[in-house]
């Protein structure tokens, strides 16, 4: 039987399935994203593309966070559109080799992992309460930590894995903030005491790959250990 219209076009010429887009992908207040990382909204927005039983190819995904957060995910200069390059860049970001919350690729489309999942749960609660996102204050304490455990996470870092095999130019920002265990809003004081307990566990446990890598960090990252000027 032959059909004068695309099955994916409604009467009035609109796309139906950006119309169910729409409905499903509805934008959310700047003020409740901006002080989260692109990895954990595209993780959000695979999670509702895969509760409306939607495609989640990549070109769904960049529409989906173009929708939903527009402030991260529009281009440049060119606001009306989604950012697709954006989109690539942390979608890779979510795979094995990085943060390893979603398998699959552009071809075939992306799945959250259990992992995925954990972090889908949390960013909700983000959204739904962006205060939870600032930085929770805490009291000093004496550091009784075993220096060979924070050697351990130091090296399941994904920045120390890049650094030991020699593959730093895939790594950006977003590793930096994994690796301290914080975020682009962090005081810079905060980040220059963690930064120190680093160290010093090193200097205990006699690791100089660690510290080598270390002072590689203190280098290459060394904008976000400064003071900022008032």
């Amino acid at each position: 039987m032959f059909m004068s219209t695309d099955a994916a076009t409604t009467k009035n010429g609109r796309d139906s399935r950006y119309i169910r887009m729409e409905e499903v992908c509805t934008p959310h207040a700047a003020s409740s994203y901006k002080q989260m990382d692109n990895n954990r909204l595209a993780v959000y927005a695979l999670g509702i593309l895969e509760e409306n039983g939607m495609p989640r190819t990549q070109e769904a995904i960049s529409v989906a966070l173009f929708l939903m957060f527009p402030e991260k995910f529009s281009m440049v200069g060119f606001p009306q559109y989604p950012d697709t390059e954006r989109v690539n860049r942390t979608l890779l970001q979510l795979g094995q080799k990085y943060r390893n919350w979603a398998t699959g690729n552009r071809h075939v489309g992306y799945t959250l992992n259990d992992a995925g999942h954990h972090v889908l749960d949390q960013t909700k609660v983000f959204l739904r309460d962006p205060g939870l996102q600032a930085p929770k204050k805490k009291t000093p304490r004496i550091r009784t930590r075993d220096p060979n455990a924070e050697i351990m996470e130091i090296q399941e870092s994904n920045l120390f894995r890049a650094f030991s095999t020699k593959h730093t130019e895939n790594v950006n920002e977003y590793d930096f903030w994994e690796l301290m265990q914080a975020f682009p809003y962090t005081h810079r004081a905060a980040l220059r005491n963690r930064f120190k307990e680093m160290r010093e566990s090193a200097r205990l446990a006699a690791n100089n790959q660690v510290m080598e890598f270390l002072r590689w960090v203190q280098g290459t990252y060394s904008k976000f250990f400064e003071e900022t000027k008032t």
